[in-house]
Order: structure tokens, then C-alpha cells, then sequence
């Protein structure tokens, strides 16, 4: 016992000091890790944890102004470097609504109960297996407590070929429910669009109108100053107060209206507003990948295996069973139990049968059965083919009336921005004039309209050259 206890000391004492050096080798790892040593005879120590955390929340809040600083200033300007999924915010965005989508869920839904018939396909029989049973008890004649009972177990049958078809249906429906999500998902994507360029718009409007109203400010002040010298007409300065007060009125209104607009956005993918940049121009490499040609050449393949499935079947599913019967009687014979005394009682005969079978049930096939359903099977498939081929005809169309409407639009965004130039340097060079009492108050105002109509007019094209990229690639039929 005592050399087991030595032996037990030892143990422990060899664990500790394994411990204690490896403690050691950590602790001088750490120590080297805080103090790094360059090529010069400078050291350099390093931030403690607390400093290096908070450090990390200044450069992250930094970076957040810094953003929200750019976003507001440039909320169009494309990022050189891209953040997400190819730098835009549709992709996440599109997730966020798809989890949200009732359509989408339903369609989850029912390819769940479309892929459960795989189970039917993968199953021995086509139907439920039965049992049954008959029990009879004569009431007449000669045979005394007659007694019959029978028991049947059974299952219906495939047909040859019939299974292959029906998991073929089945295989083509989940194929056509897959199709259809992708087609649902960029139905949501073309909802997000349109909700982010109104959004958009309405935040382009709100700009127009804050430059507006700094502007009227602007000049109202010089003309409220220029009046109290003596230099300007009451009448100017009366004109400069009611262009401040529709520039308010105007950015009031704008402003509400773009609150309302990213209701709406935050609606759709629950909560997320529409910030930042949506998205650039994609194609598609061959237009047969389209979601919205997928989805009708997925619903013709499992309309025509649906018709190989009622070619397959031209009779309903045959019966095949196996039965078990018994039966019992007693009966009176003619013979006496005492043949001398003829008021002896007569002798009872049992008579007992035990029966095993197979029974089969085979329908016939009829025309009044099979030739309407072979005739609704090729009205779908012929309806099918030509809802394919106007798919694909209005969807050429719809993709070259994008292209057409891209250009224009990215050419009129640049007229807009130079005659927004143009305006603003004729603004410039009125208010000039007006300060050396060259032109009036009015003529000042009516160049000053001209440049707010140049800015409207910039805002609206660059929305619409925006609009116009996700409109083709809608119509390209791109979804992240």
C-alpha cells in the first residue's frame, strides 16, 4: 500500500511540473508578443486589451461617419471598392425580402408536398394494402349451425412502366416548383426596384428642394440688406421672401413624401432602408436561362410526363389477394344411433373444411375512360407550348425596349448635367450683375428658375439612368 501511494506522489508531482513549464512557455510568448523589437534599437509597446478595443470602436465609428458623410453627399456615386455582393445592396436586401415573402413561403411549401410523393414512387404498391373478412351462419335447410369465415389480405399492383411514369411526374414537379421560385425571386427583386428608385426619387427631390431653400435664404439676406441701405426696392425684398417661403413649402412636402417612400422600402425587407447603391448592369449569356422561360419549359416537361403517366396507365391499378377460409357444420343423417329402437336419437355428422386461395381483380380498358384523359393531357401540353412561345417573344421585346431605354437614358443624363452647368454658371453670372445693379430682381429670379428647373431635370435623368439599369437587368432577368 505504501509503495502504491509513492508511486501515486510521484505521478502528481511529475504532472505539476509539466504544468508549471508549460505555464512558463505561455507566459514568456505573451510577454514577447506585447514587445516587439524592429531592425533599430526602438521599442515599441504595444496597446493593452482595453486600449485596442477601444480603439477598434473609434475606427469603426470614424468609418461610419465617414460613410454616412459620402452616402449623403454622393448618394449615387458607384464605390470603387466593392462591400458586398459585387459592392451593391441588392443581394442582401433580396434576402431580407425573400425570408419575408408570402409567395415564396407558399411555394416552399408546396414542393415539400410535391417531393412527399416520392414516397408512392418508392413504394411496393401504388395504393394502401387491405384486409377484409366474411363471416356467414346458415338459417335454413338441413345443415345445423353451419359456420363460414374468411380473411383476405391483399394490395393493389403497378402496371408495367407506371411506376417509372409517375416518379417521372413527380421528378418534373419539383423541378417546376424550383423553377417557380426562381421566377418568384425575381418578381421580389423587380418589387425592390421599383421600390428603391422611389425611394430614390423622392430622396433626389428633398436635395433639389434644401438646395432651393438655401439658395432663397441666400438671396433674400442680400436683398433684405441691399433694401435697408437703400439700394433695392421694398418690392425685391417681398419677392425674395415668397420664393423662401415656396422653398420651404416645397421641402416640406418632399420630405414627407421620401419618409413615405422608405416606409414602403423598409416594408418589403423588413426594416433595411434603401441606402447606398443598389446595383450595376448585368446580362445574361443566353436568354433560355431566364427565369420566366424556365418556368413555363418546366410546367410543358411535366405536362408531357403526365401524359406518358395516363399512356402508361390505361387501366386502373389491379387487385391481388390471398385468402384463408374455414367452415363447420353439423347435419343429421337418416341412420339411427340404435338401429333397433327406432326412438333412439339419429346420428349427428360434423363435417369441417379449412380453404387457402389467391384471388385477382383486373379492370378492362375502355375508350369512355382513357381518350378524355389523353385528350386533356395534349390540351395542356399545346397550351403550354404556345404560353412558352409568347413568353419568349415579349420577353425579346421587353429586353431590347430595356437596351433602347438605357442608352437614352445614360444620354440624357449627361445633357442633364451639362445644362445644370451651363445654368449654374448663368446663375452665377446674374447674381453678379445683379450686385452691380445691372440687371433686377426679376431677371435674377427668372435665371434662378432656369437653374432650378436644370436641377430637377438632373436629379429625374440621374434617377432614371439608375431606374434604367435595374429595368435591364430585370428584364435580363438578374437576381443576386
Amino acid at each position: 500500500m505504501d509503495i502504491r501511494m509513492l508511486h501515486y506522489y510521484r505521478f502528481i508531482l511529475l504532472l505539476f511540473s509539466i504544468l508549471s513549464v508549460s505555464y512558463v512557455a505561455n507566459a514568456q510568448e505573451i510577454e514577447q508578443s506585447e514587445t516587439v523589437e524592429p531592425q533599430g534599437q526602438v521599442t515599441v509597446k504595444l496597446p493593452g486589451p482595453k486600449q485596442t478595443q477601444a480603439k477598434k470602436q473609434r475606427d469603426l465609428i470614424a468609418r461610419e461617419k465617414k460613410s454616412d458623410t459620402l452616402t449623403k453627399s454622393e448618394p449615387n456615386k458607384v464605390e470603387a471598392k466593392p462591400k458586398r455582393f459585387f459592392g451593391h445592396q441588392l443581394f442582401r436586401h433580396l434576402e431580407s425580402a425573400i425570408v419575408l415573402d408570402a409567395p415564396t413561403q407558399a411555394l416552399i411549401a408546396q414542393g415539400r408536398a410535391v417531393s412527399s410523393r416520392y414516397a408512392t414512387a418508392n413504394s411496393p404498391t401504388p395504393g394502401s394494402p387491405y384486409y377484409g373478412g366474411t363471416q356467414r351462419n346458415n338459417v335454413s335447410g338441413n345443415l345445423r349451425n353451419y359456420n363460414e369465415s374468411e380473411a383476405e389480405v391483399g394490395m393493389p399492383l403497378w402496371l408495367p412502366g407506371q411506376r417509372d411514369a409517375y416518379e417521372a411526374t413527380v421528378t418534373t414537379g419539383v423541378r417546376e416548383i424550383d423553377e417557380k421560385l426562381a421566377l418568384r425571386r425575381l418578381e421580389v427583386a423587380g418589387l425592390l426596384r421599383e421600390a428603391w428608385w422611389n425611394a430614390q426619387r423622392a430622396s433626389q427631390d428633398v436635395l433639389v428642394a434644401r438646395k432651393r431653400v438655401q439658395a432663397a435664404q441666400a438671396i433674400g439676406q442680400d436683398m433684405t440688406r441691399r433694401v435697408e441701405l437703400g439700394d433695392a426696392a421694398q418690392s425685391d425684398a417681398l419677392l425674395a421672401k415668397n420664393e423662401t417661403l415656396a422653398a420651404e413649402t416645397e421641402l416640406t412636402q418632399t420630405e414627407g413624401a421620401e419618409k413615405i417612400t422608405r416606409i414602403h422600402y423598409a416594408a418589403l425587407t423588413g426594416g433595411i432602408n434603401p441606402d447606398g447603391t443598389l446595383e450595376i448592369v448585368h446580362s445574361l449569356e443566353d436568354i433560355e436561362d431566364h427565369p420566366a422561360l424556365r418556368t413555363p419549359k418546366a410546367a410543358l416537361a411535366r405536362a408531357q410526363s403526365q401524359a406518358k403517366l395516363i399512356e402508361a396507365t390505361p387501366i386502373d391499378n389491379p387487385d391481388l389477394s390471398i385468402f384463408g377460409r374455414t367452415e363447420h357444420n353439423n347435419q343429421y343423417s337418416d341412420l339411427f344411433s340404435d338401429p333397433i329402437n327406432p326412438l333412439a336419437p339419429r346420428v349427428n355428422q360434423r363435417t369441417d373444411s379449412g380453404t387457402v386461395g389467391v384471388r385477382f381483380r383486373m379492370p378492362l380498358p375502355t375508350p369512355g375512360r382513357n381518350e378524355p384523359r389523353a385528350a386533356e393531357a395534349a390540351a395542356e401540353i399545346t397550351r403550354l407550348q404556345a404560353d412558352y412561345e409568347r413568353t419568349k417573344r415579349f420577353l425579346v421585346a421587353e429586353i431590347k425596349a430595356a437596351k433602347i431605354a438605357l442608352n437614352a437614358a445614360q444620354k440624357a443624363a449627361k445633357s442633364a448635367d451639362q445644362r445644370l452647368s451651363v445654368a449654374s454658371e448663368q446663375f452665377e453670372l446674374s447674381r453678379k450683375s445683379y450686385a452691380l445693379g445691372e440687371t433686377s430682381a426679376f431677371d435674377l429670379y427668372r435665371v434662378r428658375q432656369i437653374q432650378l428647373e436644370a436641377q430637377r431635370m438632373q436629379a429625374a435623368a440621374t434617377v432614371a439612368a439608375g431606374a434604367a439599369i435595374s429595368r435591364f437587368n430585370q428584364a435580363y432577368g438578374y437576381t443576386p
